[in-house]
């Protein structure tokens, strides 16, 4: 099963309760793409990117879920301020408050016999919406950083190597501050495509790893 696809069949209550977080970290490992050159790794960058894109849209209905429960009995959230609520819970990620707020405002003009109730239920969807993404989000952050650890040598390498053109060399040279920092802030994989991140870096080009002084041994050898 594709991780496009754990997160697809979360349709009901019942799937969203079973959802195991690390599972979708897991599958993602298993179809990262390979990453030797710099284009490979714009596309495993995309790839990463749409899969933390992929698991909000899955909050956002996992969200209108929890929110179609909590509010079975209540009239005073329609649909239409419901399905708001839901695509942008992860924005009230920071400040639960203020969704408790406009929830409260929403049900009193919608005539809630008890507003704070409703807000409260409201805030718990969220909560319990809020509560999967950053567990599930954890496992993708770590691949990210891993996956990015672990290209930075190659990455210098081929920035320091005398038989590139140093155009490429140059980029090479962003690529490895850019792995650096996403190994530092895996997060920063969803700010912009990995293209406009490397523009960002000044321009460098870092030196050559100094060349091994022949010695007298080696000489000898030689003969």
């Amino acid at each position: 099963m594709s991780a496009r696809r754990v997160l697809d069949q979360v349709s009901s209550l019942a799937h969203l309760d079973a959802f195991e977080p690390g599972g979708y970290a897991e599958q993602l490992a298993a179809e990262v793409p390979a990453a030797a050159t710099l284009a490979e790794l714009e596309g495993r960058d995309a790839f990463l990117a749409d899969a933390l894109a992929q698991l909000d849209a899955m909050i956002a209905r996992a969200m209108r879920m929890r929110l179609e429960h909590a509010l079975a009995a209540d009239t005073s959230i329609g649909t239409p301020t419901r399905k708001v609520f839901a695509t942008t819970v992860v924005g009230y990620a920071g400040d639960l408050g203020l969704l408790a707020q406009r929830a409260r405002d929403v049900a009193a003009r919608g005539g809630a016999a008890d507003p704070d109730a409703v807000a409260a239920a409201v805030t718990a969807a969220a909560r319990a919406a809020l509560d999967l993404r950053d567990a599930t989000r954890a496992g993708v952050l770590a691949l990210i950083r891993d996956l990015a650890a672990a290209s930075v040598a190659e990455a210098d390498r081929r920035a320091r190597d005398r038989s590139l053109d140093e155009a490429i060399r140059r980029r090479w040279s962003a690529a490895r501050r850019e792995l650096e920092a996403l190994a530092a802030d895996p997060a920063r994989v969803g700010v912009a495509p990995m293209a406009a991140r490397l523009a960002s870096f000044p321009d460098q080009l870092d030196e050559p790893a100094p060349e091994r002084e022949v010695t007298f041994a080696d000489m000898i050898e030689l003969d």
